[in-house]
């Protein structure tokens, strides 16, 4: 190429002062155009200095810089060349000339699936970040283009010797070598706090991959033309699930973790994290993705309300660009957009998954006291977080089952709690009211049947579907007096007197504890963060402890990301929001604390006909062993344990 007029500026300057010069050939340059055109700054003497002065560094002993740049830009070249043919998963081409060159790497979300690294090349933030290692780790500055997400500039001084570029070369190499790998541990460890040079972690960063538990390898799901389409929005409950993201990251201490969170969650935005494709029963199929959404369950409870809400709705636009017809909101999504009514406005149907939560939640509880001969109709259940979507809906339907409810509020806001627990007592009687009236059997010693022996419910007419609210709550005040319910915010004054106790709440803490649950007692723990502490395990042999809404799809399908649950498994809340999709369902379900019992049963025939069941019993995050359940019956045979314990 022979230009008619060229721009020189930067390097002209040497890098101390501004200056540009614009040169033309004779046949190009036009007088009227050099008269007309002016600069405040134009002809500044000092800077014309300093342009001849380079200039003639330039020209000097026969232009022999000139040939230098030259010859190590042949250098630099080749050893780009060969780095782009020994890694072609990386790098995929190399630009430019003597020493204004570029790499531009061809890593996609295919090149290392279930990588973060992927995530970041999607997310146009890769160069930056190789820019940033190349920097803080290989001591080679380097920078991305403006107008490309995919290129870094290899600009060095012109003065670069051939040792020099040689060096470059070799530390590209390590660059090159620890992104093949795909290791993002390894390649976002400058980043951490522990981000030294001196390598005394390398050989941990280097076995990261060796403790990587890696998922079956599975074709790439394809949705076909009449799938049902969803998608599930997932979050780090706290800083220790970031390697359900990507295993490499297992090797970070939680200090690293929360370090790389930090700087992680301002540049990320949500991303697909997996896609899948279920198969019923009946045949019909549903296709959808698994979204991240890169913040702690404190990051969205405690932070900014409307930046919190700004990167749900990002959520859901991406699950809409993708094709989803119904979002599902998993753990704390769901609880800081209000049970999803914050984004029933983004042009797309949601759920929060609680209503088959409940569903699922019931039928463990019920299995566990079968297999543990406990008789429903003689056990006191505490439901902690009676008040919210899940708690409430539980008790509603525990009611039919179980001799006693004790029903915990929030102990922080205690006010606040006994109104919202009386409005829970009220649906109950609600419900009580409409079982008895439609002539169903009441199961003996239940709630349902003590109250109509004692005469609690006299009336047999069908409830209208707004009135009848005085005979709701005097019947509510009957089950109070009468000791079938109690409404309280004082766990460890009611949970020692309860046979079961069943924990959904939003709470962070521990509330069920070795000191304050009952001998032989069994609790169901839906709550993410756990509300049951893990201490129980070690110090209380005799209670059981099971996870709850862990139900398995029909056909073992893998969902395409490792979040510690065996193939085909998965939470409730994610099975509802694929069984609607199956349904082609595409409404508002299961919003606000106030689920509707009908759409829970209707969740329940939904699983029946395709084909979700609940799970083998769970505890702590992983299956309870054949040894454990043994463990569990023995203690309460022998009635283990100091006698403080025991309650009864």
């Amino acid at each position: 190429v022979r230009p008619d007029v060229m721009l020189l500026a930067k390097a002209l300057g040497g890098g101390i002062v501004p200056i540009g010069a614009v040169l033309s050939t004779e046949e190009a340059f036009s007088e009227d155009f050099a008269m007309k055109h002016s600069s405040t700054f134009a002809g500044n003497s000092l800077a014309c200095r300093v342009a001849l002065a380079s200039l003639e560094l330039l020209t000097k002993d026969n232009c022999s810089l000139i040939r230098q740049v030259e010859e190590n830009g042949r250098i630099l070249k080749e050893g780009l060349l060969a780095l782009r043919d020994e890694y072609p998963n990386v790098i995929r081409s190399i630009r430019g000339r003597g020493l204004m060159l570029g790499i531009e790497f061809g890593i996609t979300r295919d090149t290392f699936p279930g990588s973060l690294i992927g995530v970041m090349a999607e997310q146009e933030i890769l160069t930056p970040v190789i820019s940033s290692y190349l920097l803080n780790v290989e001591r080679l500055r380097v920078a991305p283009t403006l107008n490309g997400s995919d290129v870094i500039r290899i600009e060095p001084p012109l003065v670069i010797s051939k040792e020099q570029c040689l060096q470059a070369i070799e530390g590209l190499g390590r660059a090159m070598e620890v992104l093949a790998e795909g290791n993002t541990a390894k390649f976002l460890r400058h980043l951490t706090r522990d981000g030294s040079r001196d390598g005394s972690r390398s050989d941990a960063y280097g076995r990261a991959s060796d403790r990587v538990r890696v998922l079956d390898p599975v074709p790439k799901p394809v949705p076909g033309p009449t799938d049902g389409r969803f998608a599930f929005l997932v979050h780090p409950i706290n800083i220790k699930n970031y390697p359900e993201f990507d295993r490499s990251l297992e090797v970070y201490s939680e200090d690293e973790l929360k370090g790389l969170a930090d700087r992680w969650n301002d540049l990320v935005d949500p991303f697909v994290l997996s896609e899948a494709r279920i198969v019923s029963r009946t045949g019909a199929a549903a296709f959808g993705q698994f979204i991240a959404v890169p913040r702690t369950a404190d990051d969205l409870l405690y932070g900014d309300q409307a930046e919190v809400m700004s990167i749900l709705k990002k959520a859901v636009h991406l699950a809409k660009d993708r094709g989803a017809k119904i979002v599902g909101l998993g753990a704390y999504t769901s609880v800081v957009s209000r049970g999803g009514r914050s984004l029933l406005d983004e042009g797309v149907a949601i759920t929060t998954g609680n209503s088959y939560t409940v569903v699922s939640a019931v039928e463990a509880v019920i299995s566990a006291m079968t297999r543990l001969d406990m008789d429903p109709s003689r056990v006191t259940v505490s439901v902690v977080g009676a008040t919210g979507s899940i708690g409430r809906a539980m008790a509603i339907l525990l009611s039919e089952q179980v001799s006693k409810l004790i029903l915990v509020g929030n102990p922080k806001r205690p006010e606040k709690s006994q109104r919202r627990l009386v409005d829970v007592g009220v649906a109950i009687s609600r419900h009580l009211l409409e079982l008895i009236a439609s002539g169903k059997t009441l199961k003996p010693g239940s709630i349902a049947e003590r109250a109509k022996s004692k005469g609690l419910i006299v009336s047999k007419k069908p409830l209208r579907a707004t009135g009848d609210v005085d005979e709701c709550i005097r019947v509510a005040s009957q089950l109070e007096d009468h000791g079938l319910i109690v409404l309280t915010t004082d766990t460890d004054r009611y949970l020692p007197a309860s046979d079961v106790v069943v924990t959904a709440t939003s709470s962070l803490a521990e509330l069920v504890t070795p000191g304050n649950v009952r001998w032989g007692a069994v609790a169901l723990d839906l709550s993410r963060p756990p509300n049951v502490s893990r201490r129980i395990r070690d110090l209380r042999p005799d209670v059981l402890v099971i996870d709850g809404g862990v139900v398995a799809l029909p056909g073992l399908p893998s969902l395409g990301w490792d979040f510690g649950f065996e193939r085909g498994l998965a939470y409730a809340c994610m099975a509802e929001t694929i069984m609607l999709a199956l349904e082609h369902h595409y409404e508002h379900t299961s919003i606000g604390a106030d689920l509707d019992i009908d759409t829970i049963l209707y969740t329940k025939d939904l699983a029946a006909k395709h084909g979700f069941a609940l799970a083998d019993l769970r505890s702590f995050d992983r299956p309870l062993t054949k040894e454990e359940w043994e463990q569990v019956v023995a203690a309460r045979r022998n009635r283990t344990g100091p006698k403080a314990f025991c309650c009864r």
